[in-house]
């Protein structure tokens, strides 16, 4: 988390994308969200499931317009 908080001291929002929410919620990201149909090694989803992947990637990037708590992670 680290590299995601100088990122954003530098004034550029990030996303992280999890699968293991219960782990990323100590660091207290900045923005994140968790979909909850992934398994660990996919967190995008799984290979050649475009649809699906492009679907995350939106709902992701949806939420960068709704700003939340640091350290909350929005279910997708």
């Amino acid at each position: 988390m680290h590299v995601q908080r100088a990122i954003e001291a530098a004034g550029i929002p990030t996303m992280l994308i999890t699968v293991e929410p219960a782990q990323s919620a100590a660091a207290r990201p900045p923005r994140a969200v968790h979909p909850v149909r992934h398994a660990i090694g996919t967190p995008i989803g799984a290979a050649g499931e475009v649809a699906d992947q492009r679907a995350t990637l939106l709902a992701a990037l949806d939420s960068l317009l709704h700003p939340v708590e640091p350290g909350t992670i929005r279910e997708i």
